[in-house]
């Protein structure tokens, strides 16, 4: 049973009613959190349950007419017009109101005002909030009877600490000050909403240290197919090293920086016909032999060519490497770090070979030059643990038990 706005119950059993508060549109799928988004209204919406979405959309860097069209098929979208603040704006907000740098980056009074009119006009079961910074648009609606869900990609906390960790000694300690300023107030909405999903059990395990025991945290997946097609595309190189790197995210352009710098030369050394390509950065100053930049691509599958190897050099103690489902279900193997081994519970390196630093890379980019076959049992297991761990109808349907578990306990 939930309750609509004025809080009337509703015996509904299986169609729901769901709005969703984005910072940022999920199409095109450009990153792991758009990805993240976009696969998630899919398998909802194959479930038989509405959607319907709000999210700013930056004109500057997105043709508002293209996201809109490629969104309405799969839901009612509000998408609207900002302009993303500038920097200096974003810090003296955060200094006057002591709140969390990032909070302020995505607090819009028109998505809160948008949010709220929704509400006034229609129905809604539960209100899916898309990471912690979107939160902020459910101010004006808390409160009414819709129980508030937040999933979080990643333990914000989490992700400052570590970016502290490698940044020069100001930085630093301007990051860990923030980190402890997004820790109180990571663990105040985590214990204001009505629950809160995890994507991993590493990531619940961190947000129930932070809120304590009141606070309701689920794990559930991330939804992906397990079968898709490789781009036909190949890209030069024996093998054809592909890693994606994004300008914006620290901890994973501090990892693609250090892997182009440190391990690359020596798998370049021992494999001298391997090219590496980087996806994401268009030019760099960087000379390194045998590297290759390529801008990010609107259709996700032409990162991933067909005979192509993706290294995930990832270090960052939180999240799930979207990158790493999307090679699998495209029959490509994966090269990955310890950390992202953990984010995927393969650490029996059935599904993938893991590596650290540049001879642990090496090592793994020779095995799999030298043995080919081992790439078809790789591709194989990661396909399995994507229809035991990521199957899209599962996944729905663990999500909506989660909403209605969140409106039995605001109620």
């Amino acid at each position: 049973m939930v309750r609509n706005v004025v809080g009337i119950p509703m015996y509904n059993t299986h169609h729901m009613r769901i709005l969703l508060i984005a910072t940022k549109t999920p199409w095109p799928p450009i990153d792991g959190g758009r990805l993240v988004l976009l696969n998630t209204i899919d398998a909802l919406r194959e479930a038989g349950h509405d959607l319907t979405l709000v999210a700013p959309v930056d004109a500057r860097y997105l043709n508002q007419k293209k996201v809109f069209e490629n969104l309405s098929t799969r839901c009612s979208a509000h998408l609207i017009p900002v302009r993303t603040r500038s920097g200096f704006e974003t810090i003296a907000n955060a200094e006057v109101t002591g709140t969390p740098i990032t909070i302020v980056r995505h607090s819009l009074q028109i998505i809160q005002k948008l949010t709220e009119e929704l509400v006034k006009r229609h129905t809604f079961d539960v209100i899916h909030a898309e990471q912690l910074q979107a939160v902020s648009g459910t101010a004006a609606v808390r409160g009414n009877g819709i129980p508030v869900v937040l999933r979080s990609q990643n333990v914000e906390t989490a992700l400052w600490t570590f970016a502290a960790s490698f940044r020069s000694p100001f930085t630093r300690w301007f990051f860990r000050r923030e980190a402890a300023r997004l820790a109180r107030w990571e663990a105040k909405c985590l214990r204001g909403v009505a629950a809160t999903i995890a994507l991993t059990d590493l990531d619940a395990v961190q947000m129930r240290s932070l809120a304590g025991p009141e606070a309701l945290i689920e794990t559930v997946a991330p939804p992906f197919p397990a079968e898709l097609a490789a781009s036909p595309t190949k890209l030069p190189g024996n093998p054809a090293v592909v890693i994606l790197a994004s300008r914006k995210w620290l901890p994973n352009r501090d990892a693609v920086w250090r892997f182009v710098a440190r391990s690359w030369p020596r798998i370049y050394q021992v494999l001298p016909e391997a090219r590496l390509h980087v996806f994401g950065i268009t030019e760099s100053v960087d000379q390194s032999r045998g590297v290759e930049w390529h801008p990010a691509p609107e259709k996700s599958e032409a990162a991933f060519p067909t005979g192509a190897v993706v290294a995930i050099p990832s270090r960052h103690p939180t999240g799930v490497p979207m990158k790493c489902l999307e090679a699998w279900a495209r029959g490509l193997p994966v090269v990955g770090s310890p950390q992202a081994a953990d984010q995927l519970k393969c650490r029996d390196r059935k599904a993938m070979l893991v590596a650290s630093g540049p001879e642990g890379f090496a090592r793994a980019m020779v095995e799999l030059y030298e043995n080919p076959e081992r790439v078809e049992t790789l591709v194989a297991e990661g396909r399995k643990l994507l229809r035991q761990n990521f199957d899209p109808a599962r996944v729905a349907a663990r999500l909506e038990e989660v909403y209605r578990k969140a409106g039995a306990e605001s109620r």
